[in-house]
């Protein structure tokens, strides 16, 4: 049986290129939109590289994540937060039970059933306290059509890795094929990921009892064009 995209993708290689200089820009945003202190859960929390910090300010942090290669490296961090090891569609949660969910870095639409993508909002809802807030952040499809180009490469490392991007208008779904080149050998992957603009994203949280609250371009609080590069959607559980 094939694995699915994403236990292929997220293991060492992508470990070993994921870099992400602006974090700290997120962490800070991300502490002005939640509820001052309590528990925060980070959807698809990768190496920690927002729950780490966000624990450190204060919060009561729970990283969940499918991949152990990267849960392995979000346990070395200086960091108070708790480390799960879980599929998103089943969280191990109690109802009502945080404060704040974040899902980052287009951590939302992995599946190819649109019920299992709409089931993930519903699991971040059922945890989600009355009055608790969701930030979502993923690519804002007006700036991935208009300015994201077909073919990228860049070096990490001893890595040169080469993506090769489509977007497909039918089944709105971001297709990458990723090339990964470490001296003489040479590894395969793919990301598909189900986009999303943010009138549909709202439909879809007001249907599960999440109200929008904003939507932002950037982590600078600026507004959402099609020339904004991220999609950043609050929410309020009612």
């Amino acid at each position: 049986m094939t694995q699915p995209w994403y236990d292929t993708f997220f293991r060492d290689d992508y470990a070993r290129f994921d870099d992400h200089p602006d974090t700290p820009e997120e962490v800070a945003f991300l502490i002005d939109v939640l509820p001052d202190g309590g528990r925060i859960l980070d959807l698809a929390c990768g190496a920690g590289r927002h729950a780490a910090p966000l624990s450190e300010s204060g919060y009561d942090v729970i990283g969940l994540d499918r991949s152990d290669v990267l849960l392995n490296r979000a346990k070395g961090l200086e960091s108070s937060a708790q480390w799960v090891r879980s599929d998103v569609r089943t969280i191990p949660l109690a109802d009502g039970s945080c404060d704040g969910v974040i899902s980052m870095f287009s951590s939302l639409g992995y599946f190819d059933d649109e019920y299992e993508n709409y089931h993930v909002l519903s699991e971040a809802a059922r945890v989600l306290t009355p009055d608790g807030r969701l930030v979502i952040e993923t690519v804002n499809v007006g700036f991935l059509i208009k300015h994201a180009p077909p073919q990228t490469w860049f070096r990490t490392g001893k890595l040169t890795v080469l993506e090769a991007r489509e977007y497909d208008p039918v089944t709105c779904r971001s297709e990458v094929s990723v090339t990964v080149i470490d001296g003489a050998k040479r590894r395969e992957y793919a990301h598909s990921i189900r986009l999303y603009s943010a009138a549909e994203l709202a439909m879809l949280l007001a249907s599960i009892g999440i109200e929008t609250l904003d939507v932002y371009g950037d982590f600078d609080g600026s507004e959402m064009t099609v020339d904004s590069p991220h999609m950043i959607l609050i929410g309020e559980r009612t």
